[in-house]
């Protein structure tokens, strides 16, 4: 296993696309993912904030925990190249094309309801595309688009980039639980399921909420 170039402090952020074809509903988004402490026992802390730009306004940041050498979630992927990531979803290496390799997985969410993933990623071992794309059945009920717009892991002098015009919602912080997602079932109604996966579900979590 190749060793992690995490550090306290890395970030990485992506523009968020997000579609909903039973309900016609889209969010374009903001995702940051920030390591804010990390452990002896070689793990870290980050956070997690979700803007919406839609709407103008975030949340306080939720909480995750992950491995240093070995990350389920984070968008970093320290061994890149083999041919299966062992993350929150198993991935197969599809193809190695102009220096990006590309990564397929299937995450199986209840009986007939899936989420197809592929990601590209290079040898920084940070994802530059995500693509989710949800089915019940044969039918695709939506999909998110993830685009990396920068990372300290890849650029030391990247910063953050938080907008100025967005505004708090007050309240307490949304707890992020490795896991929490939400989902639609075949009736159309919104379900809160246990499994494991990262950040992308937290955005209905987040966004789709009640402000």
């Amino acid at each position: 296993m190749a060793q992690s170039s995490l550090f306290l402090g890395s970030f990485v952020e992506y523009k968020l696309y997000y579609v909903n074809y039973q309900s016609g509903s889209s969010i374009i988004a903001l995702e940051i993912e920030n390591i804010t402490e990390i452990f002896n026992n070689d793990t870290f802390k980050y956070m997690i904030w979700y803007i919406s730009l839609n709407g103008s306004y975030y949340y306080p940041p939720g909480i995750n925990y992950d491995f240093v050498l070995c990350p389920k979630n984070f968008f970093y992927i320290p061994y890149v190249g083999s041919s299966i990531l062992n993350r929150s979803v198993k991935f197969e290496l599809y193809n190695f094309a102009n220096n990006l390799y590309v990564y397929k997985g299937v995450q199986n969410l209840a009986v007939g309801d899936y989420i197809n993933w592929t990601i590209y990623i290079n040898s920084s071992g940070v994802p530059s595309r995500i693509f989710l794309y949800q089915y019940i059945g044969d039918k695709l009920v939506s999909n998110t688009t993830y685009i990396l717009l920068s990372s300290n892991l890849i650029n030391p002098h990247a910063t953050i980039y938080f907008p100025s015009n967005v505004t708090l919602v007050t309240g307490k912080p949304s707890p992020l639980y490795v896991g929490d997602v939400f989902i639609f079932s075949t009736t159309g109604r919104t379900l809160e399921i246990i499994i494991v996966i990262g950040a992308i579900s937290i955005i209905m979590i987040l966004l789709f909420r009640k402000r």
